[in-house]
């Protein structure tokens, strides 16, 4: 799988479950975006599982809410 598929899928597994525990949430919110740059650097930093990015990318999400992640 391409560097941008691997993104691409871990960014929408991880928004998908975002939206589902936080209803009310715009599909098009600006975590969004956030959520996506930060998987891309993951990516780029060598993290190529899309399920670890997936997972990672909800942590950051809770992080971004001020959410404790454990």
């Amino acid at each position: 799988m391409a560097d941008s598929d691997i993104v691409e899928t871990a960014c929408a597994r991880a928004w998908g479950v975002y939206l589902l525990i936080n209803r009310g949430i715009d599909e098009n919110d600006a975590r969004r975006d956030k959520l996506k740059h930060f998987v891309r650097m993951r990516c780029e930093a060598g993290d190529n599982e899309t399920e670890y990015l997936a997972v990672e990318g909800l942590k950051y999400l809770k992080q971004l809410d001020g959410s404790r992640t454990g």
